[in-house]
């Protein structure tokens, strides 16, 4: 497989990834009413973790053990990306909603981006940046249904500040995971990162006294199950190999994407309109995405074209001089 071939599919993957994450806030609403957001990331994460673990050892990794300063970045990706991100997140889910928690998640591949360039000298082309302006539109305006009074009257509360620091702290996690990815394969990363945070997270649920698992009825289980499976294992191991081929930068772009799941399900589910508003939102979404993600070859071909241009100008030139020496 050639390495256009390579990325074609990680965006693949990165797309079920945040078609797959998109759907989860519901899910989180509705295991909410019976689990703490603690007691939810740390049984998430350690059931993650098994399975993954599980499938290295079908797969007979070789480098499974992490080696010197592998365990310090396991150990942040756990803290930052496990039990920052998702404890936060879901506490702010209790104190907000989630028109504004997918409005915060918008602003992140321009964190990512801008931290990137500090943390690992990853640098944006000026088209990519011009990308995630479009894509960031694109969501503004899916999510306020083109309504500039609605844009304006939002409300911030501390449930928004929450989903700020969550969106900050999976950034790191999302650079760091670049780091350790050097030295192992993205299952290996993605399984321990999730077993470390998942020891995290219960540790301090235990210590604070929010840990209860209790048995759940039928919708809170099934939710459960899909965070785990859909949204835990295939999403979160393809968003890290999304990270270790692409990058932090062009990946988190993906994000953006999220908006046009919710207006998707909200159409399905509640009958909720679509307008023009919002189509031209989603197609300004996947025209930033792919602006962002094919930068450079849209670069390449407009520079050919400029020189095949200027090429075919000195042509028609030198044939000019070439017929008036001739005709005088």
């Amino acid at each position: 497989m050639d390495n256009k071939q390579k990325s074609n599919q990680v965006y693949l993957f990165l797309i079920f990834t945040t078609v797959a994450w998109g759907i989860q806030p519901l899910c989180i609403k509705w295991l909410l009413a019976e689990w703490s957001p603690v007691t939810i990331t740390a049984m998430r994460y350690l059931m993650i973790s098994v399975i993954l673990f599980g499938l290295i050892a079908t797969r007979h990794e070789k480098s499974v053990l992490p080696h010197g300063k592998s365990w310090l970045y396991l150990i942040l990706m756990g803290f930052f990306g496990i039990l920052i991100n998702n404890v936060v997140q879901f506490t702010g889910l209790t104190e907000s909603t989630i028109t504004n928690c997918t409005l915060i998640a918008a602003t992140s591949p321009a964190l990512t981006a801008f931290f990137a360039a500090f943390l690992i000298h990853e640098r944006l082309s000026l088209l990519s940046w011009f990308g995630i302006v479009i894509s960031f539109s694109g969501a503004l305006a899916v999510i306020s249904h083109g309504s500039l009074q609605a844009v304006l009257n939002i409300n911030f509360n501390h449930g928004d500040v929450l989903f700020f620091i969550s969106q900050i702290a999976w950034t790191f996690y999302s650079i760091i995971g670049l780091k350790v990815m050097q030295k192992m394969s993205a299952i290996c990363a993605t399984a321990w990162a999730g077993l470390l945070g998942g020891i995290m997270t219960g540790g301090y649920g235990f210590y604070v006294g929010q840990l209860h698992i209790a048995p759940l009825t039928m919708l809170p289980l099934f939710s459960f199950l899909y965070m785990v499976i859909i949204g835990g294992v295939l999403a979160m191991l393809f968003w890290n190999t999304g990270i270790k081929v692409a990058g932090p930068s062009l990946t988190s772009i993906f994000q953006n994407i999220t908006p046009v799941v919710g207006m998707i399900g909200g159409a399905l589910a509640f009958n909720e309109p679509i307008g023009a508003v919002q189509i031209f939102g989603a197609l300004a979404i996947f025209s930033g995405v792919y602006l962002t993600t094919h930068s450079h070859q849209i670069a390449d071909y407009l520079v050919s074209r400029e020189q095949k241009r200027r090429f075919l100008r000195g042509k028609r030139l030198v044939a000019n001089s070439f017929y008036r020496a001739v005709h005088h």
